[in-house]
């Protein structure tokens, strides 16, 4: 079940002023696509300059297994975590740039191997997210292209974090698999 951005709100506002949950869920995936198996709450702490309560680690450990089961399952179920289609598009838009921001801070803060260990797409998609962080709120005129925009940004956005995770940490079968079969017997010589 995905979790819901206005209750993470809430429960942020009185735990975590000034901390979005596009941050914080950015900032973790960040952290799993950089190859960090189970993010440290110390570690997530520091990089938010926060003490984190009891609340805040339990919603932060949820928020990573769900994260790292969608990133690896087959079916590709990962979405960032963003506000309701029902809120206003400039306010979507700012979470998508707090999202990518957070993410390339998780990232590279978690990523502990060379640059050049990158693949050029790895290092395109880190590239494009430092862009996407720099998204504002505007209170412009929002119109229906605006809309389909912002819907393509986010599918780009979720499909580069699976990419990431794919090519950095790996993909894996869902846990209730039946075990694979074995070999044909002319493998076995």
């Amino acid at each position: 079940m995905q979790v819901d951005y206005t209750l993470t709100a809430q429960l942020l506002a009185d735990s975590l002023p000034g901390i979005a949950p596009a941050a914080l869920h950015g900032l973790l995936s960040g952290q799993l696509c950089s190859g960090v198996v189970q993010p440290d709450p110390q570690d997530l702490a520091e990089l938010l300059a926060q003490e984190l309560l009891p609340v805040v680690r339990k919603l932060l450990e949820r928020l990573a297994q769900q994260a790292n089961a969608q990133l690896g399952g087959l079916d590709y179920a990962f979405q960032p975590l963003l506000p309701d289609d029902d809120v206003a598009l400039s306010a979507r838009v700012y979470a998508l740039g707090l999202w990518c921001e957070a993410f390339t801070t998780g990232f590279a803060a978690g990523y502990l191997r060379p640059d050049s260990a990158l693949s050029r797409e790895a290092r395109e998609i880190l590239h494009d997210f430092g862009e996407l962080a720099c998204l504002t709120e505007s209170q412009s005129q929002v119109d229906e292209q605006d809309e389909e925009d912002f819907m393509e940004l986010v599918e780009y956005v979720r499909m580069a974090a699976i990419t990431l995770y794919q090519q950095l940490v790996g993909t894996r079968a869902p846990a209730d698999d039946a075990p694979a079969e074995p070999p044909p017997p002319y493998l076995l010589h």
